[in-house]
């Protein structure tokens, strides 16, 4: 008689002989081979939604955008501290048109200048931080990630078209180049805004709300 762990004792006949052996049935959720096929094989985890190529795309552009603007800010503070005694009496003629009693000596306006541009760095390190996050969001599939870029993107655009038709009427290094920086950063926040928009990369938004 066989002496598996996997029958149970072996049926009698009613005649009070046992069936053969070859009559028992396994009990149990028992594979053929031995195993249920929940123990042979673990069940592996699904697989996150992988986000189209229009989104990582997206996603480069709007870098090529933060990185447009952080260089465009550098070159502005850059040519301001250059030649910072120009803006130092700039300020002063300002101050002392306004009120004369707000005149102030070189020193103390050099000083505010320095400050300003120091808060100004500061503030511009805040926003390109808070875009940065938003952009990982949106790599992520929020919806509002993709609203609050597509707000930013039309901004960017509409503050550029000035700079894009008097490029030619634009005078000096600086600007020039700041001219140029603004342009490359309007073209990529338009196509970042555009691949956002498209069919997959709606409906991988709609995935992801869900």
């Amino acid at each position: 008689m066989t002496d598996d762990p996997r029958f149970g004792p072996p049926p009698w006949h009613p005649e009070g002989n046992p069936q053969p052996d070859g009559n028992r049935q396994p009990q149990g959720n028992w594979h053929p081979e031995g195993l249920p096929p929940s123990a042979m094989q673990p069940v592996p985890p699904p697989h996150d939604d992988p986000a189209p190529v229009d989104i990582e795309t997206a996603r480069h552009l709007w870098i090529a955008v933060i990185g447009l603007g952080v260089a465009s800010m550098l070159v502005g503070l850059w040519s301001i501290w250059s030649d910072r005694a120009t803006f130092v009496d700039a300020l002063m003629t300002d101050l002392t048109a306004q009120d004369p009693s707000l005149a102030l000596p070189p020193e103390t306006a050099d000083t505010v200048l320095t400050v300003a541009m120091g808060f100004a760095l500061l503030f511009a390190a805040a926003i390109t931080a808070l875009v940065w996050l938003t952009v990982r969001k949106m790599r992520a599939g929020r919806p509002w990630a993709r609203s609050v870029l597509t707000g930013i993107g039309v901004v960017v655009v509409v503050t550029t078209l000035p700079s894009l038709f008097g490029l030619g009427g634009v005078s000096g290094a600086v600007a020039v180049v700041t001219t140029i920086l603004g342009i490359l950063q309007a073209v990529a926040a338009a196509g970042a805004v555009y691949l956002m928009h498209r069919r997959e990369s709606t409906a991988f938004f709609a995935r992801r709300r869900g």
